[in-house]
């Protein structure tokens, strides 16, 4: 068993076809390129396939996208072919020959980050065709990049967010100056809020420096972010000790809270980041994700129906009323930060689960729920015949799942 299960590991970048013509399967093509986020050590498929490795750095060798996109080729292999799909790889042409597609990272986002223009173009085309079968809507894609949307969802529903100006046609210093002097603010954050991660597109300091010796700062971050349109103005949130609040990111897979982890707000070395421990903080954090999550399960669907995202993280920020511990404490001050769709660090390393065997048995589920989806609304689907064949057979051999329901 070891020795086949090597072998179709060597065979990892593109379709593996069935030796029988006659034997007909799925095509399910899965998007990766992370060089970061990496699995449990020493817990990756034997004979790792060289294309999947995009750094030499021990820390996102072997990332979880490219782990998770491995281990589905092992499942369900009689029915089912698993195209891996580098981001640098990703057109319209290679999805459209697939019966539809998940995306473990690359999204318009990392596309903008690495600068290509014809790939970002090829990403546009790819995000906003359905008939590329991604499962991703175009809205609920767009209502998690352009934070403004769900922050606003959220704050109607009661949930706790950083108080937050808004600005939707761009960044101007002096009105910036404005607001945060409205706001009484001696501090203040600023980022850009949509198709911006890893810190990138933000300027924070003491307003005080920003109207005298910083002004030109902030008049050059206006310049930088032209492009830009979604900016979120918001009061810096310290600890009592002068340090960002720290978050506890919360993971849900196939609708359910799995797992969650703390993050420290300043050390991001090794040591900042653990499995979150059991106590008053993890169960308020957990509440609290939930809440939140109920507002993501309102707004996620695909082909005009309700769709349960495959995985979400949730990030909730904390901040303790003393000192600049907070765990276990009871009187901390708790607030959604960041709502992450499944291209998102899923941090497996401080996770109690196996995330990549978690996201990869879910992801079948996941596929044939879009396929259903596309079958019932008419989308076109190569082979729409023989498919419903192979997701009946799918959904009787896993399931039977309820939100499985061909017609």
């Amino acid at each position: 068993k070891m020795v086949a299960k090597q072998k179709s590991i060597k065979k990892a970048i593109g379709v593996v076809t069935s030796k029988s013509n006659d034997k007909f399967k799925l095509r399910i093509g899965v998007c990766v390129g992370k060089d970061f986020d990496p699995v449990k050590k020493d817990t990756q498929p034997p004979n790792f396939p060289k294309e999947l490795m995009l750094t030499k750095e021990e820390w996102g060798q072997y990332s979880v996208d490219a782990v998770t996109a491995l281990k589905m080729k092992d499942l369900q292999a009689d029915l089912v072919d698993i195209d891996i799909i580098p981001g640098t790889e990703i057109t319209k042409r290679r999805l459209q020959k697939n019966h539809v597609n998940l995306t473990f990272w690359p999204e318009l986002g990392t596309a903008m980050v690495a600068g290509n223009k014809k790939q970002i173009a090829e990403y546009w085309k790819v995000f906003k065709d359905p008939d590329c079968r991604l499962g991703l809507s175009w809205d609920y894609y767009d209502w998690v990049l352009n934070k403004t949307r769900y922050m606003t969802q959220c704050k109607k529903a009661g949930i706790p967010i950083i108080p937050t100006v808004m600005y939707t046609n761009g960044f101007d210093a002096d009105q910036c100056l404005k607001d945060v002097k409205k706001q009484g603010w001696d501090k203040f954050f600023c980022k850009v809020g949509q198709f911006c991660f890893f810190g990138d597109g933000a300027i924070h300091g003491k307003t005080s420096d920003f109207e005298t010796h910083r002004k030109k700062d902030l008049e050059d971050y206006a310049k930088k972010n032209k492009n830009s349109n979604i900016f979120l103005l918001q009061p810096f949130m310290l600890k009592e000790n002068g340090h960002v609040f720290d978050e506890v990111r919360n993971f849900f897979i196939d609708g359910q809270w799995r797992y969650s982890v703390f993050t420290h707000g300043t050390d991001e070395s090794d040591g900042g980041y653990y499995q979150e421990p059991e106590g008053p903080r993890k169960d308020a954090c957990k509440a609290l994700a939930e809440s939140v999550y109920q507002e993501i399960l309102k707004t996620c669907t695909f082909e005009g129906k309700k769709q349960t995202p495959l995985l979400n993280r949730i990030d909730i920020g904390v901040i303790p009323k003393k000192g600049h511990d907070s765990l276990h404490k009871t009187d901390n001050q708790y607030f959604l930060n960041e709502i992450e769709m499944i291209c998102t660090t899923w941090l497996d390393r401080y996770s109690p689960i196996s995330v990549a065997d978690n996201v990869a048995t879910a992801a079948f589920k996941h596929s044939i729920e879009l396929l259903t989806k596309m079958l019932n609304g008419r989308r076109k689907v190569p082979d729409a015949a023989k498919a419903r064949k192979v997701i009946k057979q799918l959904n009787d051999r896993l399931g039977p799942y309820q939100s499985i329901k061909l017609k």
